[in-house]
């Protein structure tokens, strides 16, 4: 998990893309004769905090997302915000929810899309108990379950290795579709390059839970395996987003068929070790892992 706001939880795969943040302090300004205006600092400004967050529905429910955004908006309650590492940020009202959407399905529900919140920081007094990133994902390291984090959410090298997996796995996943869906549109090579930006940072994306598992993997006593699986899949990758690198009009084409070909090969280099991600899911279950 990256936060928790209040109650609503940013998985992975949901978390910013962009976080901005912006302190400010007030000063009055006074007129004087003859002279230019003096400033008097009077307090500070409150903190803001802008995210913008992708949301795709190989991953998350985008319009149940939305919605219980825009509920919180709407009950205009201050809401803590702690990071996945526990870190905590502070109070904050959720002044603004605005969405962009990129993709709709043929029935009109959404796809892909991007959302952008203004947090700004509430003054008042907050008693009410913090969240506990650690605590709401205990499970999260069970076979099934959505995975949320990466080293910091799960306790053993084993845990980490699935979790990791699954994580890059679903990114993968959503890497793939993104790129089938750009080739729809390569007769129109202009309309391609407005999309290189965002078929990036998919593709980068993947490779910090691919670090985790690879890391992890090297403290199993077997792990052998699974350090070269994400080592390979790791190397596809890196391809597809050296191949997305100084696009232009006149190779933007070939340089997304040649990124796609990676990224497929890589997700189906992890669809083929699942029965090795199940034996390590047996393991955890019998507490063994």
């Amino acid at each position: 998990m990256w936060a928790v706001l209040g109650k609503i939880e940013f998985e992975l795969v949901s978390h910013p893309s962009v976080m901005e943040e912006r302190t400010s302090a007030d000063y009055a300004e006074h007129a004087l004769i003859n002279s230019k205006p003096m400033l008097e600092h009077v307090g500070d400004g409150l903190d803001e905090l802008m995210l913008d967050i992708q949301l795709h529905a190989s991953q998350v429910d985008p319009e149940a997302q939305i919605r219980q955004l825009k509920q919180a908006q709407a009950a205009h309650e201050p809401l803590p915000l702690v990071l996945g590492s526990g870190d905590y940020r502070g109070v904050y009202l959720l002044t603004g929810v605005d969405t962009r959407v990129s993709r709709t399905d043929g029935s009109g529900r959404l796809v892909n899309a991007t959302v952008s919140l203004t947090l700004r920081e509430y003054s008042g007094k907050y008693t009410k108990p913090l969240p506990n990133p650690l605590a709401l994902k205990s499970a999260a390291a069970l076979p099934g379950a959505k995975i949320g984090g990466i080293s910091s959410l799960f306790s053993t090298p084993m845990q980490q290795v699935l979790g990791s997996a699954v994580s890059a796995g679903n990114l993968l996943r959503a890497g793939v579709e993104a790129y089938d869906t750009a080739r729809t549109v390569r007769n129109n090579p202009s309309v391609l390059l407005g999309q290189a930006g965002e078929l990036m940072r998919m593709s980068q994306q993947v490779l910090e839970p691919l670090g985790v598992m690879g890391a992890a993997a090297q403290l199993l006593g077997n792990g052998g395996d699974l350090v070269r699986l994400s080592a390979s899949v790791g190397r596809d990758v890196q391809d597809a987003v050296q191949s997305m690198r100084d696009v232009h009009i006149g190779n933007i084409v070939a340089q997304v068929d040649s990124a796609s070909v990676r990224m497929n090969t890589a997700y189906g280099q992890l669809q083929e070790a699942a029965p090795r991600l199940a034996g390590l899911a047996a393991n955890i279950i019998t507490r063994r892992g």
